[in-house]
């Protein structure tokens, strides 16, 4: 029996006060056993009717420490909310601040901001009410290496580097002090000095392969340094080795640097067969992992949708329940009272009945609206599978076809596309900068599809792209039509120009293409699936901007020469 569950089992559930202590060290228990999802139930029990202060704060820093660890780079909203928390910390002299002062530092170094990460790490080290103790020093030092390693800050890493080690000595930690050895390697492998770097990796690696400590990671580090070095049949071997140790060892891990790794190593030794089978699984597990994040997205929105649906359902039967029981208390004493008070009662029941039916009605169309929202989310995320496989499949093209430098540069280039497709498609407004970078990207990677057939333009106008928002990934079926249809089968260069102009409180968007014209008509938006891009298009524009009157629409025609094609978009002018 561990510390923790000697603990659980002699709290007594029936004092209420217990309870609290039972439902917070349970779901600390659980975050020790790496289940955030069972220690979210547990620290949703926590009453906080019964208590403020200290366990109100301790409560939302380990909500929110779950958040930041499961979302990775860390929204507006989510920042936001650190924020909130640690005013009323710092209001009420919280014993806990230095701990969401970590916390918001953890949450800056993964949206890459390593000033402010460095700030709030430096309120975290001063405001720790143990920060004497070498083992709080040594662990800031670390914290500092890897934010001083983000900026490339050599002299910066080395200074954490020596301090860092002089502390694990000092508190005789062995693992603490390995661990600057790697921090060393990483410093050398930043000045390119990649043989002071793989000696230091060897270390390092050596010491926890004798004491049974390894970790999968540590064996791609090993062999990133090997290739580093330029010892290629080194570094395979290690990446070799890292994957059948994570097949015992550590099932779960991603094994994509491992086969990325192995991809490069064999082009470097021109073993273009095992290259291509390295690259092969290297893009299965990228497709898996991506499936996976979208078929998990729209199952959280699936299941948000059912869980509030129950909820607005209840809350219905609760206010139909209510209200019949009023009416039957009300008609006992109707019986009793003389004609007059009869007719005013009625008259009181009927408009509070007809009250509570506009309002029941109110809150159906809102649960209808809100079912809405997410069909269409779930819609956009639908789009997306479509163009990964025939991503891939132009990519696998070019690796058949022994273009190593296209591929790569396709590889990176769709690897950018498909962030920004995952960041932007769960905000429901974005910056029409955003929406122009995302178009870039997409038109890149057409670009190089097509062998730089067309050029591209992209004229703002008058219109402050930094202020100005747009929902996310509204043009690219427009400028896809225009590239696939327009420069499929032309025999002169084809040109794309976007325009942006804002007008009487409307954002006004032109595509034009100089492609096929007239001759592209018949195939654009009248194939089925084309006609259903149109269709959820419209629909868009109508959930968004067209409920109460039409503010948004969209046509596309022939140019006057009926050598090019324009699609002109109109939407109302929002800003931040």
């Amino acid at each position: 029996m561990t510390l923790m569950d000697s603990v659980l089992k002699s709290v007594k559930i029936a004092d209420i006060e217990n309870e609290l202590y039972f439902n917070y060290f349970s779901g600390y228990n659980y975050l020790l056993q790496n289940k955030p999802d069972s220690a979210i139930i547990y620290f949703d029990r926590m009453d906080m009717s019964l208590r403020s202060g200290e366990w109100t704060i301790l409560k939302q820093y380990q909500e929110l420490s779950i958040l930041i660890n499961q979302q990775g780079t860390v929204a507006s909203d989510l920042a936001i909310r650190i924020l909130n928390v640690i005013k009323q910390a710092e209001t009420s002299n919280s014993s806990f601040t230095y701990r969401l002062y970590d916390l918001l530092a953890k949450a800056y170094y993964n949206n890459h901001n390593t000033e402010k990460a460095k700030e709030y790490t430096d309120l975290y080290y001063k405001n720790h009410p143990f920060k004497s103790h070498p083992i709080i020093a040594q662990r800031y030092h670390d914290i500092f290496f890897m934010l001083a390693e983000s900026g490339k800050d050599t002299l910066a890493m080395r200074q954490s580097l020596d301090s860092s080690r002089s502390l694990a000595i000092h508190i005789k930690d062995s693992i603490a002090l390995m661990r600057t050895y790697d921090y060393e390697s990483h410093l050398y492998a930043l000045k390119g000095q990649t043989k002071k770097a793989l000696d230091k990796s060897r270390v390092f690696f050596e010491y926890f392969s004798r004491n049974n400590m390894l970790s999968t990671y540590w064996f791609n580090n090993l062999a990133t340094s090997f290739n580093k070095d330029g010892q290629i049949d080194s570094a395979i071997y290690y990446y070799n080795k890292g994957i059948q140790w994570s097949g015992q060892f550590d099932p779960n891990i991603s094994l994509l640097p491992f086969y990325s790794g192995l991809r490069d190593m064999y082009r470097m030794k021109g073993d273009y067969k095992n290259a291509m089978i390295a690259s092969d699984s290297a893009l299965q597990i990228y497709i898996r992992n991506t499936i996976r994040i979208e078929n998990e997205k729209i199952e959280a929105i699936h299941t948000e949708y059912q869980t509030e649906k129950k909820d607005q359902l209840i809350e219905a039967l609760n206010t139909t329940n209510a209200l019949n029981r009023k009416i039957i208390f009300q008609q006992r004493w109707i019986f009793i009272a003389i004609a007059i008070l009869l007719a005013i009662l009625g008259l009181y029941l009927y408009n509070n009945y007809k009250r509570k039916i506009l309002k029941a009605k109110n809150d159906q169309l809102q649960i209808e609206n809100k079912r809405l929202l997410l069909e269409q989310k779930i819609s956009q995320m639908q789009l997306n599978p479509h163009f990964i496989y025939n991503a891939i499949s132009n990519l696998q093209g070019l690796i058949s076809s022994d273009n190593k430098i296209k591929a790569n540069n396709y590889l990176v280039s769709f690897s950018k596309l498909m962030r920004n497709f995952l960041e932007l498609n769960r905000n429901e407004y974005i910056t029409l900068s955003e929406e122009i970078v995302s178009l870039q990207n997409y038109i890149h990677l057409q670009q190089m599809r097509f062998e730089d057939k067309f050029k591209y333009d992209i004229n703002t106008g008058n219109v402050d792209v930094e202020a100005v928002m747009i929902p996310p990934l509204l043009l690219q079926p427009f400028v896809e039509n225009s590239i696939e249809h327009g420069f499929r089968n032309i025999n002169h260069h084809g040109m794309l120009r976007i325009d942006f102009n804002s007008d009487a409180n409307q954002l006004c968007i032109k595509i034009i293409d100089n492609g096929a014209g007239l001759q592209s008509q018949q195939t654009q938006f009248t194939t089925p699936k084309k006609s259903l891009s149109k269709v959820i298009i419209q629909e868009r524009l109508d959930l968004l901007f067209n409920q109460m009157e039409k503010k948004a629409w969209f046509e596309t025609s022939t140019l006057e020469d009926r050598s090019g094609w324009v699609a002109q978009i109109t939407i109302p002018l929002i800003t931040a």
